[in-house]
């Protein structure tokens, strides 16, 4: 009888699988793949060659992308004059989807409300039109999605210019409630 310990079967398993593998390695010899041609590989290329003039194009296009991202910043600077403005109840969003001025005050305030309204409308212009350019749509059906998309986002008591139950035509009034349009 024997007195060493006996290993456990994964042992002996993993062993037997162990000197197996070794010997199927050392069985097997590296062989080489001959990859060179008997004659050189020939390649059949045809091509066409398109000159164009870019310049114009792209600097039409640079310009108009300056233009629509100085008009998105300054905008975007004047963003809380403007709710300002329509939170005194002064301006109103107009169904062309620029501002219309509703009270005027009188002196330097009132400049400045013409100005700031001014200068909002130009640059809402400025990007219906490159809106309209680049959908290739019509500028009328742009400024109606703006007017609508402005009255959404109007809060309640700003005025907003509502079409009458016939379509065809308009009046001013304060928006009653948010889920209004």
């Amino acid at each position: 009888m024997s007195t060493r310990p006996s290993l456990p079967p994964i042992f002996f398993s993993g062993l037997a699988i162990a000197v197996f593998g070794g010997a199927l390695a050392s069985c097997v010899k590296p062989f080489e793949v001959n990859v060179n041609t008997p004659a050189p590989i020939k390649v059949d290329l045809s091509m066409d060659v398109n000159v164009y003039q870019h310049g114009l194009v792209e600097k039409k296009e640079a310009a108009s992308s300056a233009g629509f991202r100085a008009a998105m910043e300054s905008r975007r600077d004047r963003m809380s004059e403007i709710q300002e403005l329509k939170n005194n109840r002064l301006i109103g969003e107009g169904r062309s989807g620029l501002l219309s001025i509703r009270n005027l005050p009188a002196g330097d305030y009132g400049d400045y409300v013409e100005k700031t309204v001014e200068e909002e409308n130009q640059d809402r212009e400025a990007l219906m039109r490159q809106e309209a350019a680049e959908k290739s749509v019509e500028l009328a059906k742009v400024r109606e999605e703006q007017w609508h998309h402005w009255q959404r986002k109007s809060f309640p008591g700003e005025w907003i210019e509502v079409a009458d139950d016939d379509g065809t035509t308009f009046r001013w009034e304060q928006k009653q409630g948010a889920a209004e349009e």
